[in-house]
């Protein structure tokens, strides 16, 4: 009888050793920390540089979207210099104490990056600096080809003609003026 005790302490013993001996061997997922996001994320100093990505319309002027987050009690200034074809172009934004900042076009603060090459599909290097700390982060480049992103390129700025406000004539044209060139037809050949 006592050997039958023994025998089934042993094997339940056994069993849960067994059990339990996979969190001893194999990583968790939990210690994982995966991004998911379409964007770039970075650290710098205080500053958590969340998500970060570029919109561009044409190639040669693109908005930043990110989210910067202070975690220091203090007010924390971010530097972000990139090459623009005048060259080195530095931007500050002051991020509050505790607190996030939103950079996007109807956020917190709108970042353009004007005079660069950063064609949609490619990734564009941005310097930040804070707090003593520095890092290049090569962002993504985006187009508003898709829905939700088409509020988020810059805006052209308009162009004005010289010589005045054209008229429209019976026909369609403009008097004193060539008739405007829709870019998004394609030209017949």
């Amino acid at each position: 009888m006592k050997m039958r005790v023994a025998a089934s302490v042993a094997l339940a013993g056994l069993i849960v050793l067994g059990a339990s001996g996979c969190e001893f061997i194999s990583p968790q997922d939990t210690t994982q920390i995966n991004q998911v996001a379409d964007g770039m994320d970075a650290t710098v100093g205080k500053v958590g540089i969340r998500n970060a990505l570029l919109f561009t319309a044409g190639g040669t002027d693109a908005n930043l979207v990110t989210t910067l987050v202070n975690t220091g009690s203090a007010a924390a200034t971010v530097s972000m210099q990139y090459t623009s074809s005048t060259g080195p172009t530095t931007q500050q934004l002051t991020v509050p104490a505790n607190g996030a900042l939103s950079v996007r076009p109807g956020g917190d603060q709108v970042v353009t990056l004007s005079q660069v090459t950063a064609k949609a599909g490619a990734l564009f290097p941005v310097y930040f600096t804070s707090g003593g700390s520095s890092t290049t982060v090569r962002v993504p480049v985006l187009d508003g080809s898709l829905s939700g992103y088409q509020t988020l390129t810059p805006t052209p700025t308009p162009v004005a003609i010289p010589g005045g406000t054209p008229t429209p004539s019976p026909t369609g044209s403009t008097s004193g003026s060539p008739a405007p060139i829709d870019s998004a037809t394609p030209a017949a050949g």
